[in-house]
């Protein structure tokens, strides 16, 4: 083969486009802007010629907070890497965290503060400045306050880090709002609710990895999705070192082989909403055979024997159940895993301890989401795995000083009597703290009252949301929308103002990482170059809004954001503990920065007033907490009935079977799905690659590329089917499908795959949006346009897992 000089350069420079940004662009078609388009070049105030410096901040592609090393070459920052000093990554990044410069220079970020010209999502706005975008949005919420509607403002807040959410509680309290309304329910409200039901912590636990030697992996994309990522990926790399015999054993249980089944050492394919039962089956083994931590169970729990209350009530008890109504044979029935395996994964568990079984969104992501993970977490229990090396951790938080309280008029403190538009009827979960789902319904029918303005924070619920077209219409009847999305987002383009924040990597915050190696640690996001464009942080953003709107308001925030952030940090410094020490604080903060953020090591075991935070001091199989709360609430609901004819009737309207104080302990309950099996034969499963970014990476190319890695699939969605499914409806690879359900329709391409059960049709979440840029806009459709509002009764959560759809040639 003869190569000639031009045609070298003409190959060679064709390979390092296609290596630089993505491996497949051109020969795909995609635009010329893609690999041509070079990203903006900030000022090179105060740089030499060729000066390049190295500055540590903390990542934001997702909630695990991982600290970073960011190369700025002249004022324009070049790379990214993992900080090696920073506890949970040491060093390490996942694909999301690489290719965070795609995030700064993305070439569609909003250049400044918007005002709608036009009608809602006419794309018709124009630019104005600070000044004035704060003055007008301050004036509306001045008028909406001053006429006594501060509390129908609502809040709808996202991914918040760091200082941010208390920040918004602080502007919601001064301004006299209750609506502080996050995106827990449609995200992780089932495993927080069990843990906080079962060991009295409202928040995802923290696992020692290090010293692990088993894992059964409930629903858990342990590779793809399980936080911290790139601690996860470290962590797997280190247990799968060595032989078969000295490494740790990861099993996979889940209906899809997905990347984390492929890569354990056993894939169990499990019915969709089983994992329960199936955790059930494994705990009755343990108890049977006295596989269990009696010393554990006899000093730390509640609820394992049947045991009697304070008032005199016999209440059932944990080991009588299971082994009453979950012995194997009846649990291979429900799950279709063989009995044999149970029993033998029950005494591998048993056996190979330190031990832990870790729950996600396949287990929890259902109407039984909150049983399945007391059921899975109570291995972890029998085990005796709670905050023992090698099991579970309670993530220890950094003592940050408090920011003192605000002075609160008359307006703020009628407000803050009045109901939050979210949890507001008769019908709301007894255990919700927030309710994203029905949240549309009630600004459609104004109820309890008109919402007049709504404000958004890291928060895309017109993509995210189920039934997003119906949140997109429930927004038009809102007065006024305010974004503080530095991206032209799905619900940010209905806005009438956009606010536009800095990136990660422009601006000031401290992260506490996702729980993960269970001793307190938190980094610092600190700006690596000057702002690319006239954007604004979102906290200063808001405590402009607040100064501007005056009186108790603005006086609630006397300090900027870096004043707030430093005063949180004094607390860290005060305690003397940790990693950074100085004695004084200017000296400490240097040293901070330096370093990238701060941790207090070691984990201190057997702190059991912080691990068993319950109100018996104990891990409760029975909760007690669920109890007291199922009471109050069947009396609140039918205040004529007898409380034992009340809680009945409850239990009915929650969906549980179970009955009597079986409802308290961990059992299974069936799933309920929208729509009759008759007409709707497969159930859908929307799970979450790693390249989603939280919901955010759909706008940057490099994640597109890497998208579908078990498929080499991107760019566009895809259907998986069993192929014997795909026989039975005539269609074949890259055929195009109608997925219809209760709620709505997609047309999506098909991919056969024999790694997922018969019966069930899995799509991944992150194509379908609307808006959001030119790598994202237009892609495919939106899989959450199917998924009805189908709720976790509990808790109110969404039932991701449970929509039943027909699949047609299209």
């Amino acid at each position: 083969m003869h190569i000639d000089r031009r045609g070298f350069f003409k190959l060679t420079g064709g390979a390092v486009a296609l290596g630089t940004v993505g491996c497949k662009a051109l020969e795909r078609g995609y635009p010329e802007e893609y690999w041509t388009e070079k990203p903006p070049v900030p000022g090179a105030k105060g740089w030499k010629q060729g000066e390049e410096r190295f500055i540590k901040s903390a990542c934001l592609q997702c909630e695990g907070g991982c600290g970073i090393v960011v190369r700025v070459v002249e004022g324009r920052a070049v790379k990214i890497d993992g900080n090696p000093d920073f506890p949970t990554n040491q060093g390490g990044l996942c694909p999301k965290g690489q290719n965070g410069l795609q995030v700064l220079y993305d070439p569609d970020r909003i250049k400044g503060p918007l005002a709608r010209r036009g009608a809602r999502g006419s794309g018709d706005w124009t630019r104005i400045s600070w000044d004035e975008a704060i003055a007008q949005v301050a004036r509306r919420l001045s008028g909406i306050r001053a006429s006594g509607g501060s509390h129908t403002l609502a809040f709808l807040g996202g991914r918040y880090r760091g200082h941010m959410h208390d920040l918004v509680r602080r502007f919601l309290k001064a301004y006299g709002s209750p609506n502080d309304i996050d995106t827990e329910s449609i995200c992780d409200s089932a495993g927080k609710t069990a843990h906080w039901l079962s060991q009295g912590v409202r928040e995802r636990l923290a696992y020692d990895w290090d010293r692990t030697r088993y894992v059964l992996s409930f629903g858990a994309g342990f590779i793809e999705s399980f936080r911290p990522t790139a601690m996860m990926l470290r962590v797997f790399g280190q247990m799968r070192s060595g032989t078969p015999g000295q490494r740790a054993k990861i099993v996979q249980i889940e209906p899809r082989c997905s990347v984390s089944a492929a890569r354990a050492d056993e894939w169990v394919a499990v019915k969709p909403g089983t994992d329960g039962a199936l955790a059930l089956g494994i705990a009755h083994v343990m108890i049977r055979e006295r596989l269990y931590d009696e010393p554990f169970v006899r000093d730390h729990s509640l609820g394992f024997e049947r045991w009697t209350g304070p008032d005199g009530q016999v209440h059932a008890g944990f080991s009588g159940m299971v082994l009453e109504k979950y012995a194997p044979k009846d649990v291979a029935r429900t799950t279709g895993v063989e009995a044999g395996t149970i029993e033998r994964l029950a005494r591998e568990f048993a056996a190979q301890r330190p031990a832990v079984a870790i729950s996600g969104r396949g287990a929890a992501a259902h109407t039984n989401g909150i049983f399945n993970c007391l059921a899975i977490h109570a291995l972890n229990a029998l085990n005796g795995s709670i905050d023992r090396p090698g099991g579970v951790l309670v993530q220890r938080h950094p003592p940050f000083a408090d920011w003192p309280d605000p002075e609160l008029d008359d307006a703020a403190r009628r407000g803050a009597m009045r109901a939050r538009v979210d949890l507001s009827d008769a019908g709301t979960p007894p255990l919700a703290r927030s309710q994203m789902i029905g949240l549309a319904g009630r600004i459609e029918t104004g109820r309890p009252y008109p919402v007049n303005a709504v404000l958004l924070y890291y928060t895309n619920p017109v993509f995210s949301a189920p039934e997003p077209a119906r949140f997109a219409e429930a927004l038009s009847k809102v007065p006024l929308v305010v974004s503080f999305s530095p991206f032209l987002d799905d619900t940010s383009k209905l806005a009438d103002f956009i606010l536009p924040d800095h990136t990660y990597l422009e601006r000031w915050q401290i992260d506490e990482p996702a729980a993960g190696v269970g001793f307190p640690v938190f980094s610092v996001r600190r700006p690596v170059v000057e702002p690319l464009h006239d954007t604004k942080s979102a906290g200063e953003a808001i405590i402009s809004i607040a100064r501007a709107i005056g009186g108790t308001v603005g006086a609630a925030f006397p300090w900027g954001e870096i004043d707030m952030i430093r005063q949180m940090v004094r607390g860290v410094h005060e305690s003397g503990r940790g990693s950074v020490a100085a004695p004084d604080f200017d000296e400490f903060w240097k040293k901070l920065l330096a370093a990238g953020g701060w941790w207090d090591r070691p984990y201190g075991f057997g702190e059991w007033e912080k691990s068993l935070a319950t109100s018996s001091g104990r891990y409760e199989f029975f909760a007690t907490r669920f109890d007291e709360s199922l009471d109050a609430a069947a009396r609140a609901r039918r205040p004529a009935a007898g409380l034992a004819a009340a809680r009945a009737a409850l239990h009915a309207d929650l969906g549980i079977s179970a009955r009597g104080g079986e409802a308290c302990l961990p059992h299974f309950e069936p799933v309920r799905c929208d729509g009759p099996e008759s007409e709707y034969p497969f159930v859908l499963i929307s799970y979450k690659p790693m390249t989603h970014a939280e919901g955010r990476g759909a706008n940057q190319p490099h994640l597109q590329e890497l998208f579908g890695v078990q498929f080499d699939r991107c760019w566009e969605p895809w259907a998986e089917i069993h192929p014997d499914d795909a026989a039975a409806i005539g269609v074949r690879d890259d055929d195009h499908v109608r997925l219809r359900s209760p709620a709505g329709e997609m047309r999506v391409k098909v991919v056969t795959y024999d790694g997922i059960a018969r019966g069930v049709v899995c799509v991944p979440c992150e194509y379908g949006h609307t808006a959001y840029g030119r790598w994202a806009a237009g892609r495919g459709e939106n899989p959450n346009r199917v998924v009805g509002a189908v709720p976790e009764r509990i808790a109110g959560g969404v039932a991701w897992y449970d929509v039943r759809v027909s699949l047609s040639k299209a």
